[in-house]
C-alpha cells in the first residue's frame, strides 16, 4: 500500500525566504522509498553524484556525496486519511486494486503523465488522461511481477504519445519530415479516392483557366502547343511548323512560362516542376537523339579520369576525408599540438608509465588515492581511471 512521508534533511533545505522547506513523497515499497529520497536529495544538494543509505525500519538515513556524508534525513509517515466519498459497495479508492496499487495511485500516475509530457500536447487533455489511464491499467494487468511506479509512468507516457501520434497521422501530419506540410498524397486521397462524390472543382477551374489564358498567348505559341498536342512528338511537331527542334523547344518553354505567369496573376510564378517524358523523339534515331537523357538522370562519369588516392599520414586527410587510420590520426594530433603551442597554450600534464607504476606501489602499501592525487597535483578521478585501465599513461621521456 502506498504511504506518504514528510522528508526532512539535516542540515535543513531552506527556501528563498529562509524558512525550512517541506518535502513530501509517496512510495509503496522500501526500494521505491529509497529511490524517491535519492531523487529529492539530488535536487536539494544540486548534484547527480549522490548516494542514499536508508534504514527502512527506523526511517532514517544518510546522504553521501562523493563517498562522504553530506546530510542526514528523517522520514515521518502521514496518517492514513479516511475516504468517505466512495461507495462502500464498489470499494474505496484507497483499497488495493492489483499489485498493491490503488485507484488513487492510478489517478495520480495518469495526472503525472499528462502534466509531465511536453512533447505531444496537441490532443485534448481529457483524451490524453484517458489514454494514459488505460495504458497504465493494461500494463498493470499484464505484468507478472509487481511493477514499479516508474514502469507504470513510462507505460502511460508511451500510450499517451502513441495516441497523439496516431491522431496527428490520421490528420496528415508528416512525422518523417516535420514542418514540411502534410504527408504525401494525403490531400489527394481524401479529396478524390475517399470522397463520396468526386468534386468538379478541379475540372471547372482547369476549363475556365484554359479559356481565359489561351487568348492571351501569342499566335506562334498557340500553334506550337496545338502541334505538340496533335502529334504528341517534339520532332514531328517541329517538322509540322517547319522550324528546327531548337526553335520549337524555345516556343514551348516560353509558352509554359507565360502560362504560369498568367495563372498566378501578378504573383511570383512557380517554377516548371514537371518533366515532359516526350523529350527525345520516339521516332528520331540520330545519335544526338538516342544519347539524350532526362535531366533527372545522373551525369555520366568522364572516362579516362585518374582515380584520386588518399595520402595517408597527412592532417588534411584526417580532416577532409575523415580517415581515422593511425598515421592520419597521429599527424592530426601533432598538428593540433603545434598549433596550441604556437598560440601559447600550456600543454596538459599526464602521468607517465613509471609514475603510474609508483602510484600502484604506493596504493598497495596502503596510501589513499586521493592523497596521492593531491600530492602530485592531479584529480583523483584521473588517477582512478588510470588504475582501472580506462585511460592509458603517457610514455616515459626518452
Amino acid at each position: 500500500m502506498t504511504t506518504s512521508y514528510t522528508l526532512a534533511f539535516d542540515p535543513p533545505v531552506l527556501t528563498r525566504t529562509g524558512h525550512p522547506r517541506t518535502l513530501t513523497l509517496t512510495a509503496p515499497t522500501p526500494a521505491d522509498l529509497a529511490a524517491e529520497v535519492h531523487r529529492h536529495a539530488r535536487g536539494a544538494l544540486g548534484s547527480r553524484t549522490v548516494d542514499v543509505r536508508l534504514d527502512a525500519d527506523l526511517l532514517t538515513g544518510t546522504v553521501l556525496r562523493a563517498h562522504a556524508p553530506a546530510a542526514a534525513f528523517t522520514l515521518t509517515p502521514h496518517p492514513a486519511a479516511r475516504d468517505d466519498t466512495t461507495d462502500g459497495r464498489r470499494g474505496r479508492h484507497s483499497d488495493p486494486a492489483l499489485h498493491g496499487y490503488t485507484l488513487d495511485d492510478l489517478h495520480h500516475l495518469s495526472r503525472h503523465v499528462v502534466h509531465s509530457d511536453r512533447w505531444y500536447t496537441a490532443a485534448d487533455i481529457e483524451d490524453r488522461y484517458d489514454t494514459a489511464w488505460h495504458a497504465i491499467v493494461e500494463h498493470l494487468l499484464t505484468a507478472t511481477e509487481p511493477p514499479t511506479r516508474r514502469d507504470l509512468f513510462q507505460a502511460g507516457l508511451r500510450g499517451s504519445d502513441q495516441s497523439v501520434r496516431q491522431h496527428q497521422q490520421a490528420h496528415g501530419y508528416n512525422h518523417h519530415q516535420p514542418g514540411a506540410g502534410t504527408r504525401p498524397r494525403f490531400e489527394r486521397y481524401w479529396t478524390t479516392t475517399a470522397a463520396h462524390t468526386p468534386s468538379p472543382e478541379d475540372r471547372v477551374v482547369d476549363r475556365r483557366a484554359l479559356a481565359q489564358i489561351w487568348p492571351r498567348l501569342t499566335p506562334r505559341q498557340q500553334q506550337a502547343l496545338t502541334a505538340l498536342a496533335a502529334t504528341d512528338d517534339y520532332q514531328q511537331a517541329a517538322a509540322l511548323l517547319q522550324v528546327t527542334p531548337g526553335t520549337f523547344h524555345v516556343l514551348i518553354s516560353k509558352a509554359r512560362q507565360r502560362f504560369l505567369a498568367l495563372w498566378h496573376e501578378g504573383e511570383q510564378a512557380s517554377r516548371i516542376w514537371g518533366t515532359d517524358r516526350r523529350v527525345g523523339s520516339r521516332t528520331d534515331t540520330t545519335p544526338a537523339a538516342t544519347k539524350r537523357r532526362p535531366p533527372t538522370r545522373a551525369v555520366r562519369r568522364r572516362t579516362g579520369r585518374p582515380q584520386h588516392k588518399l595520402k595517408h599520414g597527412s592532417a588534411s586527410t584526417y580532416t577532409n576525408h575523415a580517415c581515422r587510420c593511425t598515421p592520419c590520426t597521429a599527424a592530426a594530433t601533432d598538428q593540433a599540438r603545434e598549433s596550441n603551442r604556437a598560440n601559447g597554450a600550456v600543454p596538459r600534464r599526464r602521468i607517465t608509465v613509471s609514475q603510474l607504476a609508483d602510484i600502484r606501489r604506493r596504493k598497495t602499501a596502503g596510501e589513499a588515492v586521493r592523497a596521492i592525487a593531491a600530492e602530485l597535483g592531479f584529480s583523483d578521478t584521473y588517477l582512478y581511471r588510470l588504475l582501472a585501465g580506462t585511460l592509458q599513461p603517457a610514455p616515459d621521456p626518452a
